[in-house]
């Protein structure tokens, strides 16, 4: 007796039907390794084990794996569309706009959209509308919920409340803080339940692709999913206060509840599949039922696709190649930047004159002047490559360290992007600054992003803190701000000399 495979899942048969795919496959390969430093951003939040993104690979997996079945039915007999293909410019402006700005959650959130843009063109919108649930799913993975913990964190704390008022457990509660007869419970901001709901919504999500409910009936499981989740948290935090008033804060559960919370959102997923068990589900569309051995090669589709990666890819590709500094890009500036009466002075010197509170950059130059018989220090805090946590213009940066805070004198004459501030301390100081971003100065956070996506566009990706700073010798630096006003022409010449570009 001889075995026969069957002939849908002979080599040559599954090579038939996944060929198609190839040309896809390959072109969203190069996007993503292109593209490979918002990637690797996704890795460090999804390998964090106990944080709320733990799911991502799962979630990219079984999403992938959804859109590629449906589209190796599809391809075959699909026609492409060439009007679709300028919808790619979309994600890439955005991941482009994202990557010059140092926001990688704009980077991220392109990501998706970019295997949308591709595969939209490539097999049309009636073909697209079934791939739609899938590509949204892959946004739960994207590190951008955080926007909910606020509420998530109020409820549960508004709930734990109520419940602790109800049971009569003696606790003066502050804020998000319970104070117990042996302890106090806090209900932090990993308490607020995201890391249950983003796992609710997923397996509800891939419940309801799975099982091809109708709209209605998915958004009503997605929904109830959603409320099981939070509520199912609201009662892991009550039960925690309880077991810690109860045990004199001595139970181990106390200390380490990670597993303790899993395991009751595990009761509460077989509570939500008992729930939706009679939801009617849907029927698959049919497989194609032609098997053919004959090797097919869709060239329009591959031809479109082509050009629609090429075609996303063009922006990413020219900003990554100027994110570069040209290697003359230091020693230009070293040397034209001294005017006479300039004295290059070394940082520790610099430092302890002033000291501010940017970091990240990668070099730094500090120069002494004299102007109206007053020592003037100019320092320079140059940003060759930017990157999220390594980038001039962000929440981190400030312009002291310590105690001493700025408080804001005036914009100097002439110039809305040079603000000058008293520095108060032992000995206040007069700071004039501005942002450096090309060849523009900018001081707004906003304007400033604006700025540094333009200027990169235009192949100027320097950028550098600026600033003058000299020490106070009347009340509220009135007469050193007299000085700057009275000769404009001198910061101005200061900005030329140390120009970046």
């Amino acid at each position: 007796m001889r075995f026969r495979l069957p002939s849908s899942i002979r080599p040559l048969a599954l090579l038939t039907q996944w060929l198609p795919l190839l040309p896809l496959l390959s072109v969203f390969s190069l996007v993503l390794w292109t593209l490979q430093d918002t990637l690797i951003s996704l890795h460090q939040r999804w390998t964090q084990w106990h944080g709320p993104y733990s799911h991502g690979y799962l979630l990219v997996l079984v999403c992938l794996l959804f859109i590629f079945r449906d589209l190796q039915a599809k391809l075959p007999f699909s026609k492409a569309c060439w009007s679709y293909v300028p919808l790619v410019l979309v994600p890439s402006l955005i991941w482009s706009f994202g990557h010059a700005t140092q926001i990688g959650l704009l980077q991220q959130m392109a990501l998706p959209a970019l295997l949308a843009a591709l595969i939209l063109p490539t097999i049309g919108l009636k073909r697209f509308i079934s791939q739609l649930f899938a590509l949204a799913l892959l946004y739960l993975a994207i590190p951008l919920w955080e926007i909910l913990l606020p509420v998530l964190r109020t409820m549960t704390n508004y709930m734990a409340t109520l419940g602790v008022r109800l049971v009569g457990v003696p606790a003066y509660i502050d804020g998000f803080s319970f104070s117990l007869p042996h302890g106090t419970v806090v209900i932090a901001g990993s308490c607020a339940g995201l890391s249950y709901l983003l796992m609710g919504l997923v397996l509800a999500g891939i419940n309801s692709r799975y099982r091809h409910f109708s709209l209605k009936h998915c958004l009503w499981s997605i929904g109830l999913m959603s409320l099981l989740a939070i509520v199912g948290n609201w009662l892991r935090v009550f039960s925690l206060i309880l077991i810690a008033f109860y045990s004199d804060m001595e139970h181990p559960l106390v200390r380490e509840h990670g597993n303790y919370g899993w395991w009751l959102f595990s009761g509460v997923f077989m509570l939500f599949l008992w729930l939706i068990r009679h939801y009617p589900e849907g029927t698959p569309p049919e497989p194609s039922r032609v098997v053919t051995t004959k090797l097919t090669w869709p060239i329009r589709a591959s031809l479109v696709l082509l050009i629609t990666g090429a075609l996303g890819l063009a922006l990413p590709l020219w900003l990554l190649s100027q994110a570069a500094p040209a290697p003359d890009a230091e020693r230009s500036l070293v040397d034209s930047a001294v005017l006479p009466g300039w004295l290059a002075v070394p940082a520790e010197v610099a430092n302890r004159q002033y000291r501010s509170g940017y970091s990240g950059y990668d070099r730094a130059h500090y120069w002494q002047t004299q102007l109206a018989g007053k020592t003037w220090l100019i320092g320079q805090l140059v940003y060759q490559q930017q990157q999220q946590g390594k980038e001039l213009i962000s929440a981190s940066n400030s312009l002291t360290q310590g105690q001493d805070q700025p408080s804001v004198l005036a914009f100097l004459t002439g110039n809305s992007a040079l603000e000058a501030v008293l520095i108060a301390g032992k000995t206040p100081r007069l700071l004039v600054y501005t942002h450096q971003i090309g060849k523009r100065l900018e001081l707004g956070a906003v304007h400033g992003k604006l700025a540094q996506f333009s200027e990169l566009l235009a192949g100027r990706p320097v950028v550098a803190f600026w600033y003058a700073t000299t020490t106070c010798s009347s009340y509220q630096c009135q007469a050193e701000l007299a000085t700057l006003n009275n000769n404009p022409r001198v910061i101005p010449s200061w900005l030329a000399a140390t120009t970046l570009y």
